[in-house]
């Protein structure tokens, strides 16, 4: 019994230590997980990484590394014109895919998407529909091989081919309806110049949820209660 339950607690020692390790090298400080998780609206969620921008990847390297994963954040270094760096990104409700066009969500219930500037500490949601905005926010993510991660019909959050140079940040389907901000970049929130934005290190992770800590101790003490029983099992004269 005292050695089951000493393989199981290096076994989640194990886990944790690999955590860590993997936490190392994420654009995602703890910081930068719980703001996101709060902005999800889901409790705690654990960020597994599954997509590490290499030199020379292409959007066709991205694709074949998220398609088809189920709900993703997308986390990039970004710069402006003037070189001023942020941390950007989007949440995809969806998975991404390589063919399909733009995922329309007409309902004010699917427009859960949202994009972030962590350096900034913003979030903007999908446009809610309204009788001014009707179909403004339906534009959720667009699905082709030939783009990097990208939301919106404006362009909200646009990553080229290359991943790399040219993108753009120009909200319209992401635009808060109380100001009407149009035209604007969620690197620096000034209006739309071009496509001048320039992408650095990229990431994009799954999310899943984290079991409570009661859960957990729950769920070591299940495990060494049936170890014990089919111990037991084993011992009894017969069997």
């Amino acid at each position: 019994m005292k050695t089951r339950f000493r393989n199981i607690a290096v076994l989640l020692l194990t886990m944790l230590l690999d955590a860590h390790a993997s936490a190392a090298t994420s654009l995602l400080s703890t910081e930068n997980e719980h703001q996101l998780a709060a902005w999800l609206g889901r409790g705690s969620i654990a960020f597994n990484n599954i997509y590490t921008k290499a030199l020379g990847d292409t959007a066709l390297d991205f694709h074949r590394a998220v398609d088809g994963k189920g709900a993703t954040f997308s986390v990039m270094e970004a710069s402006n014109g003037s070189g001023q760096t942020w941390l950007i990104g989007g949440y995809n409700p969806q998975s991404w895919q390589s063919t399909g066009g733009y995922n329309m969500t007409y309902d004010n219930a699917a427009r859960t998407s949202f994009l972030f500037n962590l350096t900034r500490s913003e979030i903007h949601r999908q446009t809610p529909q309204s009788p001014i905005y009707d179909t403004v926010g339906a534009y959720q993510a667009y699905n082709g091989a030939n783009m990097g991660p990208t939301f919106g019909i404006g362009r909200d959050l646009f990553v080229p081919y290359n991943l790399t140079t040219n993108g753009v940040s120009l909200l319209y389907s992401y635009i808060d309806p109380a100001v009407g901000n149009f035209y604007t970049s969620i690197l620096d929130g000034g209006p739309y110049t071009g496509p001048n934005v320039t992408f650095g290190a990229i990431q994009v992770f799954t999310i899943s949820a984290v079991p409570e800590p009661a859960s957990a101790l729950m769920l070591v003490a299940g495990l060494g209660l049936m170890a014990a029983v089919r111990r037991r099992q084993a011992r009894a004269p017969g069997m």
